[in-house]
Order: structure tokens, then sequence, then C-alpha cells
């Protein structure tokens, strides 16, 4: 309990500047990038790095049988209610297409085993080390954009420590490039060229329905997976499936 205690005060004590401007943040990638998801959040990101920040050597023997709380965790992107201001990432010319992943226990695995383990026989057929075929979706872009209202400079030295976007990194999916920051007049961080690009939970989204507009009940902000924080959101369209559409 006491080492709990200790994570989330330097969850509550971690503090960022706040000189929040309207930016356009554009990373340029190496395909594939591997996903689950048709979006890519960068407030989702952005916790996971200053998670990583403020918890130092303890990010990596964080207790398995406790959920962090980081609803107090300070990232550098302006909040209006408990949104983020940030759209989803936006796909420059994506193709959407299936890959077929293969993981073998080769030599390199040894290192990751036991000495009990090392003296005996590892079983592939079953258990942790099977050897297994995985079909992934992969999308082939070279850019993707997000639109936010935050501080530029902690931006920027945040995603200095990303190498990769995505799933199946080991294997180089979705390797970063650079990555550009700029200044816009505006801040598009929800709507651009009247067209929604970010996921708003209804009870804010105080235009009228027109035809088009599709909701869903999910999540809206850090963390994604917490299922808890599902609610009826209208969702910006999948830039994946509408590709699809024009093939």
């Amino acid at each position: 309990m006491q080492t709990i205690q200790i994570i989330q005060e330097k969850i509550e004590n971690y503090t960022l500047n706040h000189d929040y401007k309207p930016i356009e943040i554009t990373v340029n990638i190496r395909s594939p990038l591997y996903t689950s998801s048709p979006y890519i959040f960068l407030d989702g990101i952005l916790s996971y790095l200053c998670l990583r920040e403020a918890l130092g050597e303890d990010y990596w023997s964080l207790p398995t049988d406790y959920t962090v709380d980081i609803s107090k965790l300070d990232i550098p992107l302006k909040q209006t209610h408990d949104m983020y201001h940030c759209s989803v990432g936006l796909y420059n010319k994506p193709y959407l297409r299936k890959d077929i992943v293969y993981k073998r226990f080769t030599d390199k695995e040894t290192r990751h085993l036991t000495k009990k383990q090392q003296k005996g026989r590892i079983r592939t057929n079953s258990g942790h080390y099977k050897d297994k075929i995985i079909q992934l979706p992969l999308v082939l872009t070279d850019k993707i954009t997000w639109y936010a209202n935050g501080d530029k400079q902690e931006i920027q030295r945040l995603l200095e420590h990303l190498t990769h976007i995505g799933k199946k990194t080991s294997i180089g999916g979705g390797y970063i490039k650079n990555i550009e920051i700029n200044e816009t007049e505006e801040d598009y961080s929800f709507m651009k060229n009247n067209k929604l690009i970010s996921i708003i939970p209804t009870k804010y989204y105080k235009q009228p329905p027109k035809n088009g507009d599709e909701f869903k009940s999910r999540t809206y902000k850090p963390p994604y997976w917490d299922a808890t924080q599902k609610t009826i959101c209208i969702v910006p369209n999948n830039q994946l499936i509408e590709n699809i559409k024009k093939i």
C-alpha cells in the first residue's frame, strides 16, 4: 500500500508548463503502421509519456494487482470540461490491408528464460512460447497529423522520446522519421473545415445532429482501455473504412 501511495503522490506532484497555443503536429513515419483501432489518440500518447516521466524507474515495476489512477496526471493539453483539446490522428492517403506475422521462439528469447527453463525443454506447441501465425490489419501511410491546443515546447520535448507509433513496434511498425510542430491561427482540436475530427460526448456536443453523423458508446479520454468511462459520443468518420469504399 505504501508503494501505491508513493506512486500516486508522484503523479499528483508532476507538473508541466501551460503556455497553450493552437498547433498542428505532423509525424512522418515509415510504413507499415500496425493498429487495432481506426483512431490514434494524441492525448493517449502524451499521457503515456508523462506517466513514464512522472514515475521514473517506478514505471517499469508498477504493481500488477493495482490500476494506477491517472485522472490527476498533468499533460500539456488544454482542457474543456474533462476533454482534452486534440483531434484524432489524421492519416495521409491511408491504404488498409492485412498482414501475416509469424511468431516463433528463437535463440534471441533465451535470455528471458529462468534458470530452470534453461535446463529443460521449451514447449513451442502451447503456452507462452507457442509458435503462432497472427493476422493483423496494417495501414500504409507516410504521415499522421493531429490538431491540438497545448504547450508547444512541452509537447515537442515529450515526443522526442517517441520512436514508434502503433503496435508491433519491435518489428519496425510505425517507425517515426521526424516530427514537425507548427502553430495555427485557429484551434482545430475538434472541428476543421466544418468536419468533426475528434470524439466528443453527446453531453458536450451542442450542435443538432445531421445526416451522416455517427454515434457510439466509447471512451473519449485516457486511459482509452477503461470501459467504465464509456459514454455515448459522436465520432469522426473512419478514414480507413472511407478509403476501402473508394477503392
